[in-house]
């Protein structure tokens, strides 16, 4: 009864407005407001400033900033390749049967090289593997020449915040986890000779030349290339007539080419059966040459030539083709070791997730 009192006692306060024009907000408003912005601002720069976690190797969380260096490495190695092919190359298919783009291959290439080189260096440590001092000079030496050079461009180094402690870092783990993948292959049982024996020293039988060449063509308005005229032709071969006797004696052919007459020009050259710019039948009568020998003046598609004969039976392209399928052999039996022996011990997880959010084709570069 008493509280009924009081209240019909009170009284109700007459709510005035301003004069003045409504411009602003009140304050509650405004609190409101500039909490909001807060916010805003705050998972803006958490955006930017927070790199999730991308994976786990032995327990420890891996995000961008950790594998930067490997992305990069990746990415740029796909990006110029695909300089030659055009703007739509990162949705280009890469496997026919799949669907993956090159885009998709090349993160699955990135993390593959994450996990190898991660687990390679935590397996070496493990070990009692440790950098020696020339290996430390090396890194220090390959990091200041990586900051210098134009291989890593000004604004990638700023953009991944490539500082010299993080590569040196990185470089550090590549730099173990090799050599004792190094060691682990010089323990495997793989047969060069064997190997080296399945190589056909056909296949890869490099000729070694030299010759004179003057051109029969020149380049329209278009850039296309287009033969001469008929007496220009004439006029080209007399030229290298000229020179035709000296060359079948002299033992400097470049001396014999003079930058006053730009139209005669001198290279040492080289080619493998089936794979070389020179036409079927120029090659066809090069193989014929023995050492030493010097050929007529050869009449080509593009122009006249004479070729010397330095050696029909160089080995260069066969011992690189016999290096590489040693190499292959090697990998693959060390693959086979990683997965089967070195991988287990390693306990991993992939966030698929946030990997699948890094866009390949601009996460570094």
């Amino acid at each position: 009864m008493n509280s009924s009192k009081k209240l019909k006692a009170k009284k109700v306060k007459e709510v005035k407005f301003s004069d003045k024009p409504i411009t602003s907000i009140s304050k509650p408003w405004l609190i409101s407001s500039l909490v909001l912005v807060v916010l805003l601002i705050g998972a803006l720069l958490f955006d930017q400033l927070y790199s999730p976690t991308l994976m786990t190797i032995d327990g420890k969380k891996y995000n961008l900033r950790d594998v930067s260096y490997y992305v990069y490495s990746v990415e740029s190695s796909y990006n110029s390749y695909g300089s030659y092919l055009g703007d739509d190359f990162w949705d280009m298919t890469a496997d026919e049967d799949t669907g993956t783009t090159m885009r998709e291959q090349s993160r699955q290439d990135a993390i593959n090289e994450v996990l190898k080189y991660e687990m390679l260096n935590n397996e070496a440590k493990s070990q009692g593997y440790k950098l020696t001092d020339d290996e430390k000079k090396t890194i220090n030496t390959n990091v200041e020449s990586l900051l210098a050079s134009d291989q890593m461009t000004t604004a990638v180094i700023k953009k991944n915040n490539f500082t010299k402690s993080y590569l040196t870092k990185i470089i550090s783990k590549m730099t173990l986890a090799e050599r004792y993948r190094d060691d682990q292959i010089a323990k495997l049982d793989i047969d060069d000779a064997k190997i080296k024996d399945g190589v056909s020293f056909d296949d890869y039988r490099q000729y070694d030349m030299e010759y004179i060449f003057i051109s029969t063509q020149t380049t329209d308005a278009d850039g296309n290339d287009v033969d001469i005229s008929d007496a220009e032709k004439a006029t080209a071969l007399d030229k290298i007539n000229a020179v035709y006797d000296t060359a079948k004696t002299a033992s400097d052919w470049s001396s014999m080419v003079s930058s006053e007459d730009p139209d005669l020009t001198y290279e040492e050259s080289s080619f493998v059966v089936n794979d070389s710019t020179f036409s079927k039948d120029f090659e066809a009568m090069m193989e014929k040459m023995d050492n030493g020998d010097v050929s007529d003046v050869y009449t080509d598609t593009t122009g006249y030539y004479i070729v010397r004969m330095k050696d029909n039976k160089a080995t260069e392209a066969y011992d690189d083709a016999v290096t590489s399928a040693i190499s292959d052999a090697e990998n693959s039996a060390f693959n086979d070791l990683f997965e089967s022996t070195i991988k287990p011990n390693h306990p991993y997880t992939l966030k698929n997730k946030a990997l699948n959010k890094l866009k390949m084709g601009s996460v570094t570069l």
